[in-house]
């Protein structure tokens, strides 16, 4: 007798929909509430630009 067990998947390399409507959903609730990082982090992934860029970083050192 064989037993119902869903079909096993491999390491998944990118997340689910679900998980990045929920990380959206988390961001934009943290930004209504205030929090100044998730404001830029909001703005700057509509510009589609990077929070951190690497030369600010190598000249900070």
């Amino acid at each position: 007798m064989q037993a119902n067990h869903p079909k096993q998947r491999g390491p998944q390399t990118k997340p689910t929909r679900a998980e990045i409507t929920a990380a959206w959903a988390r961001l934009r609730a943290a930004a209504e509430t205030g929090s100044v990082e998730a404001s830029a982090l909001l703005i700057a992934l509509a510009e589609n630009r990077p929070v951190i860029s690497v030369e600010s970083r190598l000249t900070a050192l």
